[in-house]
């Protein structure tokens, strides 16, 4: 079940794709230096995000500042002021803490250095020109579709199965410092909440609101050692939960591991984002369930068009105007779709698009 703004952001792949490559055939001024901070290299769709946007910009003929944080928010707040210092005309900035950087984006905004937002909302300042992301929301119901497909509470079309369940469950957030994280857990409750209320869920340990579910710093061994406790405490004699709620692949991998310390994991639905490899492995093996894949190459196309418009006095393409509040501004944002993948549709997805071989998944 698509939402209109999923199908919007669908409709605009191909425009934004041919915007992006369009700015090919305009070279960027060769004075121009560009600053990309991005969180980590901690995982892997962060090097890649990172490398892409890079070599994107080199192509346009601009010079580029690419650094990495690792998930350290002094780090990246003290990169971003040496970027400023060391005369950037833009920042494309990947947020760790999308509070921490209003300072440093007031100092940017002082110099005429425009801000694009990539993929993390940026928030608490009106200092960000434009943001560039998916349709997070949209992810986070597709996770919980997902999951409650796999127990059986609804059909392929989204309709509830009657008489049904209950199945137990058990769920995990990401870090409270990504706005992301918030979005994909209200996007997954809605879906999730009226199966719990009814009683077709069953949340098992009874944490359920997203402070106590958070996952600090995405960190996936916090949420192997918390699936652990949650399986030593409710789920004695090798028992284990129907379904796992895992917002992304490193904490899906995480939750699989504990699960197979205690017994198989084999049965268990868990979810993920990021189509990334571990995971595309464990879904062709049957352990996890579904994750989300996210053309992070067409995202890098999306900030760097907007970049080279900024810098060419251009206003960048965008599709949502109303949406994304940082709780200073509205932001104008282009919303890009998602799409869910299972064993079903994993080759169609990932190896017809050429985001893997059929040797890599193997």
């Amino acid at each position: 079940m698509r939402s209109a703004r999923t199908a919007a952001a669908a409709f605009m792949v191909a425009a934004v794709a041919m915007t992006a490559a369009g700015c090919a055939d305009v070279q960027g001024d060769d004075s121009s230096l560009v600053g990309v901070a991005m969180p980590t290299t901690t995982l892997l769709r962060w090097v890649d995000d990172g490398e892409d946007v890079q070599e994107q910009l080199e192509n346009l003929g601009y010079d580029v500042d690419l650094r990495y944080a690792e998930n350290d928010v002094a780090t990246q707040v003290q990169q971003v002021g040496e970027m400023i210092d060391e005369g950037a005309d833009l920042l494309i900035v990947g947020a760790i803490d999308g509070t921490a950087l209003k300072d440093q984006l007031a100092r940017a905004a002082a110099a005429d250095i425009p801000v694009v937002s990539y993929d993390r909302l940026i928030r608490d300042t009106p200092d960000i020109a434009y943001y560039a992301t998916f349709d997070n929301l949209a992810v986070g119901t597709m996770q919980g579709h997902s999951l409650a497909r796999a127990v059986g509470l609804e059909d392929a079309e989204g309709n509830k199965i009657e008489g049904a369940g209950p199945f137990t469950l058990e769920l995990f957030a990401g870090s409270p410092d990504d706005n992301n994280a918030t979005v994909f857990y209200e996007g997954a409750m809605s879906v999730l909440d009226p199966y719990i209320s009814a009683g077709d869920l069953v949340v098992t340990s009874g944490e359920k609101d997203f402070a106590t579910i958070a996952t600090e710093g995405w960190d996936s061994a916090k949420s192997g050692e918390r699936m652990a406790a949650l399986l030593t405490e409710h789920y004695a004699g090798g028992k284990r939960p129907d379904a796992v709620l895992a917002p992304n692949d490193g904490i899906a991998i995480s939750v699989i591991e504990a699960i197979r310390s205690h017994g198989a994991p084999a049965g268990v639905v868990v979810t993920g984002q990021d189509a990334e490899l571990a995971s595309v492995k464990s879904i062709v093996a049957g352990e996890q369930t579904s994750t989300i894949y996210k053309n992070t190459q067409l995202l890098a196309e999306v900030a760097v068009s907007m970049g080279h418009a900024l810098l060419s006095g251009r206003e960048p393409e965008t599709n949502d105007l109303t949406s994304y509040d940082n709780g200073v501004k509205v932001v104008p944002t282009m919303l890009l779709a998602p799409q869910l993948v299972t064993q079903d549709n994993l080759e169609r997805v990932l190896v017809e698009s050429g985001a893997f071989t059929a040797e890599e998944i193997r």
